[in-house]
């Protein structure tokens, strides 16, 4: 293409191109920083640990009447979205689940409610912190246990959790018996030597 033929129409339009272009970038760059990504990875960690322990809740089952479902069957976690069925029916308008997510526009973690044909998301909790949303999720989960099948002591998970609390336990002693055992050393130095400014 010779230079004669970028006429003054075609440097107009691409300098108006070039104008807008570079707003459209900035604005978009605006975009991206004001909706950051929510967290939810420890609500996704904490779900996917519970689904591999035998937990039973309450559900309303096919038949209508109350049933003992383990959790893994009742929940389950896809694309960053993580969904607790609490009514399985053949009557549409008696399904529900729990649908819980993380909307960036919002800048929440959200707990909805969905119940019959065609639903509506009810939002029942939301939070700008995840660790939030599981105490939320916690206390949902506890008012259906059905503690005739759930066993905490044959829970996996549970008994890691006591090995880990005994640990730290263990370790909180063992730290409070080295520093009584400093003072104490320091406590005999000082009574046979006087103050040193080595134990200042």
């Amino acid at each position: 293409m010779k230079e004669e033929e970028i006429t003054k129409g075609l440097r107009y339009f691409f300098k108006r191109l070039e104008k807008k272009s570079g707003q459209l970038y900035y604005e978009e760059e605006i975009r991206i920083q004001r909706v950051k990504k929510v967290p939810f990875e420890e609500l996704e960690k904490f779900v996917r640990a519970l689904m591999t322990q035998n937990i039973f809740i309450f559900t309303v089952g096919i038949n209508g009447k109350r049933e003992s479902t383990i959790l893994n069957k009742a929940m389950f976690n896809t694309n960053n979205v993580i969904r607790l069925y609490y009514s399985t029916s053949l009557d549409e308008f008696n399904q529900g689940y729990l649908l819980l997510r993380a909307d960036s526009n919002k800048q929440l973690v959200l707990v909805e409610r969905l119940h019959g044909v065609r639903p509506k998301p009810e939002v029942i909790y939301a939070s700008l912190d995840e660790n939030h949303v599981i105490r939320f999720f916690v206390n949902w989960i506890l008012r259906r246990v059905d503690w005739d099948k759930t066993r905490i002591k044959h829970l996996e998970l549970y008994k890691k959790f006591k090995e880990v609390e005994k640990q730290e336990h263990a370790q909180k002693i063992a730290n409070e018996l080295a520093k009584l055992e400093e003072l104490n050393i320091k406590s005999t130095f000082n009574k046979h030597f006087g103050e040193t400014k080595m134990y200042k």
